[in-house]
């Protein structure tokens, strides 16, 4: 499939997919996205893919037999371990543990302008200029509610809901979920 068609992106997902099945490495059954390999029904890898974005954790032996033949079949552009971000989350691993976090995202998130005049009528439905920024807003906070906010997920989701008929209300709303 050619970049940019509808099909491209189910074709490079097709592409990995049986690159990985190749590998003895099986897609999860709860999400398609994440793919496990087990020898002598032990888990040793696991890796997630997002469109050309992947992430792995596992030993040694994962990465000889899994992630270093990936790389001959696919142009590897960096690779990063400890500290990095990955589609929005910050992850940092220590001896212990991992934390992951997304302030870098949350920080970037910048409010719809709202003029005086337009702030004072609050039952008025929002051009299209302002849908646009609202849809973009609302789409930036579900990816932040499902990753690691899930206490404004509930907000997010009327506000999704809402999007139709969203009048300034609505705006305001969304503004002061983003400055929280």
């Amino acid at each position: 499939a050619v970049y940019g068609l509808c099909d491209a992106a189910r074709a490079w997902y097709m592409r990995v997919k049986s690159a990985l099945n190749s590998l003895s490495v099986k897609m999860c059954s709860l999400d398609n996205s994440l793919f496990i390999w087990k020898r002598n029904g032990k888990l040793e890898g696991l890796i997630c893919i997002y469109v050309d974005d992947f992430l792995w954790a596992g030993n040694a032996t994962f990465k000889k037999c899994v992630i270093d033949e990936l790389q001959k079949q696919f142009l590897i552009g960096s690779s990063a371990s400890e500290s990095f971000t990955y589609v929005g989350l910050r992850i940092k691993s220590f001896s212990d543990g991992i934390t992951i976090d997304q302030t870098q995202y949350a920080s970037s998130l910048v409010p719809v302008t709202i003029s005086s005049a337009r702030n004072m009528q609050r039952k008025s439905q929002l051009s299209e200029s302002e849908k646009t920024a609202y849809r973009a807003l609302v789409g930036q906070l579900n990816w932040m509610a499902t990753h690691t906010r899930p206490d404004i997920a509930y907000d997010t989701c009327e506000l999704s809901v809402a999007f139709s008929k969203a009048t300034v209300t609505e705006l305001v709303r969304l503004n002061k979920l983003v400055k929280e």
